[in-house]
């Protein structure tokens, strides 16, 4: 079975049209980013993964004049408000979201700005308010909600952390992750719809740290020049040909291990859209099937190292393969992993995943969790 939800998402006709308040005309729409929200139940806050596109319907020019959240208990009781404007010297708060104009037909995509909450909160239902202006009257205003209500996923699968020894999370998929980061309006556009939504909303870049706390060995040159990682010398680094480990029993039902590892070199995203092969970001790669609905996905393996075939069966901390730089790897050698509700990650629904027995660093403790997520900046001890 697959996991389940407490909650309905966000239905379509949720995801309303904004009005002038003095006349009918829809000027503007706003859609949430998935469809199917979940409240990711972090270690110590209950964290949203959902953003919105914004929409120009007429050739008016408009600017967000406010963005508002206030959030409901169960029984509607109102719990805690918060906004974004143009209050403020310099840089107001409402400059956090990027590009606030929209240039008449025109689509925005806008990060979710209020996305943490304390982690005893309940998050049953939001409602974001957004204000439009017309700038060059200062004076036409349109108004717009939106209900989001969030659900609770139940991960039916135990995982644990599928590399061993010290741990850090580069990029995780917190706010300002490039995970996170993703336009889905612009990478639709940019490959034909191939992306049916952010696969890698709630993905993790696991990276092996050495006894010096770096990622990769350095020369006392590179330690003055507080120089880390770079790809044209990927083989330094602590995590390069490391072992990598079934996070838990499962079938094999996918495997790529022919693409060279680019030394020296980056992914070409822009030719693999001319030439149809976006998948080829993922690399070198390995999908497990632990379920119905739960598939691992584990990127930028090296080349021709997979130990097993489409197929068989694994089971938890088997040796599957070694991390290479292959894909999209970017600038530093690491295993890129996800947990979809499908094998086609370029289709599939990504989930909130937690990973069983894990242990956090906390300056000179380690403090075991029986369950927990894991997010950019995490240092962990993975026996």
């Amino acid at each position: 079975m697959r996991g389940t939800t407490e909650h309905k998402g966000v239905e379509p006709h949720l995801s309303g049209f904004l009005s002038d308040h003095e006349s009918p005309e829809k000027v503007v729409s706003i859609t949430v980013e998935p469809d199917v929200t979940y409240i990711e139940e972090a270690r110590d806050s209950n964290n949203l993964n959902f953003d919105f596109i914004v929409e120009g319907l007429t050739e008016k020019k408009l600017m967000i004049q406010f963005i508002k959240v206030a959030v409901y208990d169960e029984d509607g009781n109102l719990i805690t408000y918060r906004h974004l404007n143009h209050n403020g010297v310099g840089t107001p708060g409402i400059h956090t979201i990027g590009k606030y104009e929209i240039e008449g037909k025109e689509i925005l995509d806008i990060f979710n700005p209020f996305h943490s909450f304390p982690r005893a909160m309940p998050l049953n239902r939001l409602r974001y308010m957004f204000t439009f202006i017309e700038p060059e009257s200062n004076r036409e205003f349109y108004y717009g909600n939106v209900i989001v209500e969030p659900s609770t996923y139940h991960q039916e699968v135990n995982l644990t952390i599928p590399v061993k020894g010290t741990i850090t999370i580069l990029d995780g998929h917190d706010y300002y992750s490039h995970h996170r980061r993703f336009s889905m309006s612009l990478v639709r556009k940019a490959t034909n719809n191939v992306f049916f939504s952010n696969f890698s909303r709630y993905s993790v870049d696991f990276t092996l740290l050495g006894e010096e706390g770096n990622t990769r060995q350095m020369d006392p040159t590179e330690y003055s020049m507080n120089y880390d990682f770079h790809f044209s010398d990927v083989t330094k680094f602590y995590t390069h040909e490391a072992e990598v480990y079934a996070p838990a029993e499962g079938e094999i039902v996918d495997v790529v291990d022919d693409h060279d590892d680019l030394y020296g070199s980056s992914f070409d995203m822009d030719e693999a859209i001319r030439e149809g092969r976006v998948a080829d970001i993922a690399g070198n790669h390995l999908i497990i099937r632990h379920n119905e609905g739960e598939f691992s996905h584990l990127f930028h393996l090296l080349r021709e190292s997979v130990l097993v075939s489409v197929g068989d069966t694994v089971s938890r901390d088997q040796p599957i393969a070694k991390i290479g730089f292959s894909g999209a790897a970017t600038t530093y050698s690491h295993l890129h992993y996800q947990l979809m509700d499908g094998a086609d990650f370029l289709k599939a629904n990504p989930l909130p995943c937690r990973f069983s027995d894990v242990m956090l660093v906390r300056g000179s403790e380690l403090v075991r969790y029986r369950e927990a997520t894991v997010d950019t900046g995490d240092i962990i001890v993975q026996e």
